[in-house]
Order: C-alpha cells, then sequence, then structure tokens
C-alpha cells in the first residue's frame, strides 16, 4: 500500500513537473548528500578543506558540463564501463570510466604531489563516476553489442503496440536510466530524493559497502545483465516491469553512494 501512495504522490508530480529531463542532474546530487552522511570526521574534514564550497554535492555533476567544452573532449568517453563476456572488469582502456576512475583515486591518495586544481578536479571526478558506474545504462558487455545504447518502446500499459505512439512510446536505454526514473520524483529537490532513497533503502545500505571498484562495476554487470536480457532493440517493456525497475534503480543510487563514503574514507582516514 505504501509503494502505491508513492507511485501515486510521483505520478501527480511527473503530471505537474515542466522539463523532467533536467533531473538527471539530481541523482549525481542525491548520491552526493547520502554518501556525505556516512563520511567519517576526517574524510568531511578534508572534503571540506579541497572543495571550496566544502561538499560533495554542489559539483557532483561537474564532469558532464566539462564534456561540453571542446578543451576537455577526452572526458566525454569516461562516462562508462566495459566488461567483458564473463562478466568481469579487465579493461586498461584510458578512456573507460573505471580506468579513469582508479586514477582519480590516486590523485588523491598522493594530493601532495599535484596542484590544487588537480586534487579538486580529482575529487570532482571521483564522485561523478562513482555515479556513472552505477548507472545500468553506463555498464557496456563486449558480448552484448546493443548494451552500448539502443532504442525501444514503453507501453504505459494502454497498448503493447509500437504503431501507437501515444500510448507506447519510443525511448532509449540511456533515457530510462538516466533520466525517467528521475523524472518520476520530478518535484523533489535532491535532499527530497536523497531522503526517498533512505526510506526506500531502510537498513540495506551497509550491505553494500564491501569490494573494491572493479568488483563494484562486476556487481553492477549482474544488475544490468538480466535487465538486457528483458528487452530487445526496437521491443516494448510493458508498464508493470517498468515500474518495478524502479526499486533496482534505488538500489543503485544507494550502492553508489555507500561505496563513494567507502572510497572518500579510506583516501583520507
Amino acid at each position: 500500500m505504501k509503494k502505491f501512495i508513492k507511485y501515486m504522490v510521483c505520478l501527480t508530480l511527473v503530471l505537474t513537473a515542466g522539463n523532467a529531463w533536467a533531473w538527471n542532474k539530481m541523482g549525481h546530487e542525491a548520491m552526493a548528500i547520502l554518501a556525505s552522511e556516512r563520511l567519517t570526521p576526517q574524510a568531511q574534514d578534508m572534503v571540506s578543506k579541497i572543495l571550496p564550497e566544502g561538499d560533495l554535492h554542489t559539483n557532483a555533476y561537474w564532469l558532464n558540463t566539462l564534456k561540453k567544452d571542446n578543451k576537455y573532449a577526452a572526458t566525454r568517453h569516461w562516462h562508462h564501463t566495459t566488461l567483458n563476456a564473463q562478466g568481469r572488469s579487465t579493461t586498461q582502456n584510458a578512456n573507460d570510466g573505471i580506468v579513469q576512475l582508479e586514477r582519480n583515486i590516486e590523485i588523491l591518495r598522493n594530493r601532495q604531489e599535484h596542484s590544487d586544481s588537480l586534487v579538486v578536479a580529482a575529487l570532482n571526478t571521483v564522485v561523478h563516476l562513482v555515479g556513472d558506474l552505477h548507472c545500468v545504462a553506463h555498464i557496456r558487455f563486449e558480448d552484448i553489442p546493443h548494451s552500448k545504447g539502443f532504442g525501444f518502446y514503453r507501453s504505459n500499459g494502454k497498448s503493447m503496440n509500437p504503431k501507437d505512439k501515444k500510448s507506447c512510446p519510443r525511448t532509449s536505454w540511456y533515457k530510462i536510466w538516466s533520466h525517467w526514473y528521475f523524472a518520476l520524483h520530478g518535484g523533489f529537490s535532491s535532499e527530497m530524493y536523497a531522503n526517498d532513497i533512505k526510506l526506500c533503502q531502510g537498513d540495506k545500505f551497509n550491505e553494500y559497502a564491501s569490494g573494491t571498484p572493479r568488483e563494484w562495476v562486476e556487481d553492477m554487470g549482474r544488475e544490468a545483465r538480466p535487465l538486457l536480457a528483458r528487452i530487445q532493440p526496437n521491443g516494448v517493456l510493458d508498464s508493470t516491469t517498468a515500474f518495478n525497475w524502479e526499486l533496482i534503480h534505488e538500489r543503485c543510487v544507494a550502492k553508489a553512494s555507500v561505496r563513494l563514503a567507502v572510497i572518500l574514507n579510506d583516501i583520507f582516514k
């Protein structure tokens, strides 16, 4: 009953919201807010010293704005990671998100050897990439070509016919995970969305803390692979499945927040 009420509230907010796609930023900020709540005093103190604003979420979306500048065009490739056919993260490609995450973690570990501006950039990059690498649509597989992105139709429950554009609009794998689930909370602030994640996840957060960044993206691979098997390019996703997948989406945001805190607590211990 509680879940039903939540969906009715979310539906009302979506219908009254403006451009819901802009809320992609909300996910990064909410994740960083949740991570901040799990930082040790030492880590929180160091974050405050490194970031002029003194908090993680202010620039959590920074890497997405940076990629719009042609001078930093190389960063456009950092937002995804590719797993092999066995679901293992073995890549050493400098353009892969996990490689860049590891690189910027090392910059933070050895921050005394780098300029202040590079350390600030490294921290903002780590915050952003932990979020991106916990987005289902940013996980790619060598043996699943369409995992790089594809279009399909999402039924609103009235029709499963792709020709019925009103009841079965076309969308994409990227949009449903990076935008649509956040759009369901279009009337929320980042703080409200963070609180919603806490409400939904309850005491599960501590279950997500163990492992390494490579193990975490492999965990995300286990989240993503069965979903990619459920919907194929130009297929139709039924409304019940689409809404049930929000539980997976919320879990991934929660995992990202816990793991970001784990990384920063270890770096700044």
